[in-house]
């Protein structure tokens, strides 16, 4: 191998990605914009659902366990329905997602011991804002119906240490709000860095098409050479992109970036020359652009939603499909940008996961440079 005849294929595809300023700046851009848009469409964090209630009762009590309600942002409480065909207008019109109804003789019932009523109506033609609100609600009437019976347990001077003799602690690490964001966009990032791949498999199939093709073959330069040449600009490109998405996810989206810089930086470098061995793999056996496009579209987009844990957990997968995802650069990289952005995990935790991107890249990159024939 002669880096001469390597620095001038570079060369010539470098001046090829930039000579169109706003094809170059969509190159750049477009892992950022698609995280942006994919992370808030994909974005579950539900907070501030409005809710109605509906205080039949009128007391001191309703009011403080309406008060309960409000305590926190997961529920506000905004509308005040009267009757119950009040309530279905509300909920048909969609201005409210749940209605509390409060009964008479709410406040009697509690404080003489029985067993007081209340009643939830949910709008379910949202499952995921209709379940968010009727954890909410009953966490907060399980909340007041202690408060209520620790006072009732003081009045009678029985010890409140006996009424519950567990002390249940609980603590979650890395992501102590449990937020969603947390976990999907540095999963997004490891996605969306490989547009840039989409890009590099039009690098054989676009001299095919424009007939160019045909003068690189008669040039002195090896397989190995050419296949090095043209993926080491897409690479330069698509390293530029990391930067800009590991802002957007920090400053963006407010996910902690605990780990090394400079090591995820590293292995971006390593998982876009993966991802594009496998578009130029691609490419050797395509003469088009548009299904080489169509092609490594299919394959990241559909590993990375689908095989990498970001909409499916990886323990439920059945053995096949772990089987098949292992063979997606994606896979291995999305699990590595949550280790290092929440865990600030070390070269040490991930390295199983690196030799697997380094693996991939190396098989498929040997693969392209045989099997492309300096032929027509």
């Amino acid at each position: 191998m002669k880096w001469r005849r390597v620095w001038s294929v570079i060369r010539k595809e470098w001046w090829h990605i930039t000579r169109d300023r706003t094809s170059f700046i969509l190159l750049l851009l477009s892992p950022v914009l698609l995280l942006i848009t994919m992370g808030y469409a994909f974005s579950i964090d539900i907070t501030n659902v409005g809710i109605g209630v509906m205080d039949q009762d009128l007391t001191p009590l309703s009011r403080q366990f309406i008060s309960q309600l409000a305590s926190t942002d997961a529920l506000r409480v905004e509308k005040w329905p009267q009757s119950l065909d009040e309530v279905e207008t509300l909920m048909m019109r969609g201005q409210t997602k749940a209605v509390v109804i409060i009964p008479r003789g709410f406040e009697t019932d509690l404080l003489s011991g029985k067993t007081a009523a209340l009643q939830v109506i949910v709008d379910g033609t949202d499952p995921n804002t209709a379940g968010h609100a009727i954890r909410h609600i009953s966490a907060h009437v399980e909340h007041f119906t202690l408060e209520q019976v620790a006072e009732q347990v003081a009045r009678a001077g029985i010890a409140l240490k006996n009424l519950s003799p567990i002390d249940l602690s609980l603590r979650a690490w890395f992501n102590p709000q449990l937020r969603y964001t947390v976990s999907l966009i540095p999963a997004l990032v490891g996605i969306v860095l490989s547009v840039p791949a989409m890009a590099a498999s039009l690098a054989l199939t676009r001299e095919r098409e424009w007939g160019t093709l045909e003068g690189l073959i008669a040039t002195p330069i090896g397989r190995f050479e050419l296949i090095l040449g043209k993926i080491v600009p897409y690479l330069i490109a698509g390293f530029l992109s990391v930067p800009m998405c590991v802002a957007t996810a920090v400053y963006g989206y407010k996910i902690p970036f605990v780990g090394n810089l400079g090591l995820y930086l590293l292995l971006s470098i390593v998982y876009l020359f993966s991802t594009m061995s496998i578009s130029l793999f691609l490419s050797v056996f395509v003469s088009s652009q548009q299904v080489a496009m169509i092609a490594s579209m299919l394959i990241f987009f559909f590993s990375g939603f689908f095989m990498s844990g970001l909409l499916i957990p990886f323990s439920l997968m059945g053995p096949m499909i772990k089987m098949e995802a292992f063979f997606f650069p994606t896979t291995h990289f999305v699990i590595i940008s949550r280790n290092i952005f929440v865990k600030g995990a070390s070269f040490a935790e991930i390295q199983g996961y690196v030799w697997a991107i380094v693996g991939i890249g190396a098989i498929f990159f040997t693969l392209t440079s045989l099997m492309f024939k300096k032929k027509l």
